[in-house]
């Protein structure tokens, strides 16, 4: 809260929260269940102050479930962490599994070119969103911007600035939505978010010199943004980089964030699920990475699967 003349202390963030519902024709929700019906329009936010409230529930499986040490990334040189072959493999290639049979890294190992899908489209652009919301919302605080300021000034010009990143505006508005929720939650804490890409060596662990973690925040939590359902294998993720960054800066990574981005009838629909980091999810992430290698060493063909997903860019090809 901040003090203003006649006495009264007016919180920062509910009143730009209440000027953007205002010019955006948003009502306040005036009972449970309308807050529950609204929660996808501005209390999904990606806050600072939630994010991390919603880590607090990890401490009690961190302190019941610890880390196995030769589990860290740091001891990459041994067992079960070193690798029995360097293929440059990515973390998405390890953990996610669409494809059942891993016909799809195997073809695209092969220099086979996928169909680029829609959904895969659509992740791409999320991306580019949200990382274009948090540098812009980083330049406006450090130019000495009030939070006030700089979202007003951000989503003035959000069309233009999106556009720039190839989205089609009439045809893609919960894009343009989704950089205006970013930007109002973080501008709203004056806070400068750590959605940046950060490149790690993932080589000594058999992955990519190029790893792209999608975002660091303070504390060591890796933040992982996708598009679409949640699925198990997305934690897979988040635990091998937490393994590359542990090899390449030596200090411990236990927790990440799913960031989930989907596309709610043209407005933008946000929600997150916090990952304690532990010694199984390791293992799991581990186990796979040895199969991929034997699969590409092996240098058999996988059969195609039984269930294809439309977002595969193989699809056509598997027919």
């Amino acid at each position: 809260a901040r003090p203003v003349a006649g006495g009264k202390a007016v919180n920062f963030r509910s009143a730009l929260l209440s000027r953007s519902r205002r010019k955006e024709g948003i009502r306040r929700p005036e009972g449970r269940e309308e807050r529950r019906r609204c929660s996808p329009v501005l209390s999904t936010m990606v806050s600072r102050w939630a994010l991390f409230k919603s880590l607090r529930s990890l401490h009690r499986l961190r302190e019941q479930d610890p880390i196995d040490d030769e589990l860290r990334g740091w001891n990459w040189d041994k067992p079960p962490l070193r690798p029995r072959a360097h293929f440059g493999l990515g973390v998405s290639e390890v953990a996610y599994r669409y494809c059942e049979t891993r016909r799809d890294i195997y073809l695209r190992r092969m220099g086979v070119a996928g169909e680029r899908t829609q959904p895969l489209v659509d992740g791409s652009f999320v991306h580019s969103v949200v990382e274009a919301a948090a540098s812009d919302v980083r330049r406006e605080l450090a130019l000495g911007a009030s939070g006030w300021e700089a979202y007003e000034r951000l989503a003035g010009g959000a069309a233009k600035r999106l556009a720039g990143l190839g989205v089609n505006i009439e045809q893609q508005f919960w894009l343009l939505d989704l950089y205006k929720r970013f930007a109002l939650a973080w501008c709203a804490e004056e806070w400068a978010p750590a959605f940046t890409e950060y490149r790690v060596d993932g080589w000594p662990l058999g992955l990519s010199r190029n790893l792209r973690v999608d975002g660091l925040a303070e504390g060591g939590v890796v933040i992982e943004a996708k598009y679409g359902k949640p699925h198990h294998f997305h934690k897979l993720a988040l635990a091998g980089y937490a393994l590359a960054l542990e090899a390449h800066l030596d200090v411990p990574f236990e927790y990440g964030i799913l960031l989930y981005v989907a596309n709610g009838l043209g407005r933008a629909s946000v929600s997150w699920e916090p990952v304690y980091i532990s010694s199984g999810l390791r293992k799991e992430f581990i186990e796979e990475r040895d199969a991929l290698i034997d699969l590409l060493t092996s240098g058999r063909e996988p059969p195609r699967a039984a269930n294809c997903p439309e977002s595969c860019p193989y699809r056509g090809v598997c027919r």
